[in-house]
């Protein structure tokens, strides 16, 4: 099973796809890559906007998209990139951001990001709010803030790109056997790149990608 975890792809809900003509070539660009479930991850920025406007505007722009999308293309789940702000673990609706059907959530860390500003919110998603937090696009981050959170108790999620970056390409690829990597994403916005990258790591991982996959769906009871 092929599990694209992190994905751009609902119309107008972000700045992944402008329109529904974009998001409909996306996911057969999608279909093309031999994807079998995709997870819409709309940005959700809580400073910016209410998780009730959030969640109404994903329903309506996966609606809009489940509308026009042949019967053979990719499941399609919906869920969040949610990204990390103070306080978040007592917000309302939390659970309603997470990979539909699941207690999983997609956690993308601000730029001003330390163990000390966040521990509290940390803290409260994994054991008051008992979310499987996924921790987005890690190879975007520090090794040490990372190790330390996954020890803590957080998964992690690899980009695609980040496999075919000289830069990233060695650090990502030392994390892949980490069973607490339990999922990879084409972070697909817009149709410049689609799933060139995708598939371009499938290919560089082999058994470990397959690995990775079952792991992805263990996780998400598939």
């Amino acid at each position: 099973m092929n599990i694209d975890f992190h994905a751009h792809i609902l119309p107008g809900a972000d700045h992944g796809s402008a329109n529904l003509e974009v998001s409909v070539k996306q996911v057969a660009l999608a279909s093309q890559a031999g994807i079998d479930v995709l997870i819409a991850t709309p940005h959700f920025y809580p400073h910016l906007e209410s998780p009730e406007a959030f969640l109404a505007r994903r329903e309506e722009t996966a609606a809009l998209l489940r509308q026009k999308i042949p019967e053979k293309a990719p499941r399609l789940l919906i869920g969040s990139e949610t990204h990390l702000c103070r306080g978040l673990h007592n917000m309302e609706h939390l659970e309603k951001l997470c990979v539909e059907g699941t207690n999983v959530l997609l956690l993308e860390l601000p730029a001003d990001f330390s163990v000390r500003a966040y521990e509290s919110t940390l803290e409260g998603l994994l054991y008051d709010r008992k979310l499987t937090v996924v921790l987005a696009h890690i190879d975007r981050y520090s090794s040490q803030i990372i190790d330390f959170l996954m020890e803590l108790g957080f998964l992690a999620q690899i980009n695609a790109e980040s496999f075919c970056r000289l830069r990233t390409r060695r650090r990502s690829a030392a994390y892949i056997g980490d069973p607490r990597v339990v999922a990879l994403g084409s972070d697909i916005h817009g149709l410049s790149v689609g799933y060139r990258e995708f598939l371009e790591m499938r290919r560089r991982l082999g058994e470990e990608y397959s690995a990775v996959m079952k792991r992805t769906a263990q996780l998400l009871k598939l």
